[in-house]
């Protein structure tokens, strides 16, 4: 479980700081997209992880 949520954060790090280098500002439809993504790559994770 931890694992899933160190990757879930850094998702949604490296996922705003590339809407930030790509549009140059903050938005909130871009940290809204952050957290959805990393949301949903630290479930993906996570049921890999129970799987595997």
């Amino acid at each position: 479980m931890l694992q899933a949520t160190i990757f879930a954060i850094t998702m949604f790090i490296g996922w705003t700081i590339f809407d930030l280098i790509k549009y140059r500002k903050w938005t909130k439809e871009n940290i809204i997209t952050g957290f959805v993504t990393s949301v949903i790559s630290g479930i993906a994770w996570y049921i890999l992880f129970i799987v595997f």
